[in-house]
């Protein structure tokens, strides 16, 4: 785990731990407490670029900053075009749904962060930990992945990454 955990872009949301990491970003549960009760969001944090490396990369492909930058900020419309069609699936049981996004671009070089707040959900990986799933469970998870991936190709989405971490 992050010996040091970042602070999220909404105040009110203090993240407790690490509870995933992809090609893309990281992704933190975050708990806010009202009234005493304490509820809990996933909060994915995307880094563009991903670090100084890519920047230089990027940088000396280019050749300057100002198309580094327009490069960077492509990659950028593509999350907030990924965020806007996630947004178009809320409400759906069957797949994870996105409460709030925000984009922070850095003040002192080329970059932005992206935090994307979700539901926060048991993964499939954590939830079979240390359990045999019955028949019953097991038809009805295939049941309903299939109905996810059926509402995804209605709107011609195709999903790029199942695997158990995302169930």
């Amino acid at each position: 785990m992050d010996k040091e955990l970042p602070v999220t872009a909404w105040p009110e949301w203090k993240i407790t731990e690490k509870i995933g990491e992809g090609s893309v970003g990281k992704v933190y549960m975050a708990q806010h407490t009202e009234c005493g009760k304490p509820f809990y969001s996933a909060i994915k944090i995307i880094n563009i670029p991903s670090s100084q490396s890519e920047l230089n990369s990027v940088r000396s492909e280019t050749g300057s900053d100002r198309s580094a930058r327009e490069y960077f900020w492509n990659l950028v419309e593509e999350c907030i075009q990924e965020i806007s069609t996630m947004e178009y699936f809320r409400g759906n049981s069957h797949i994870v749904s996105v409460e709030d996004f925000k984009v922070i671009e850095y003040l002192d070089a080329i970059g932005w962060e992206i935090s994307i707040r979700m539901e926060y959900l048991m993964s499939f990986t954590e939830y079979c930990a240390g359990k045999q799933l019955t028949e019953k469970e097991v038809l009805k998870l295939g049941m309903d992945l299939s109905k996810a991936l059926e509402y995804c190709g209605k709107i011609n989405i195709i999903h790029r990454d199942i695997k158990p971490e995302n169930i």
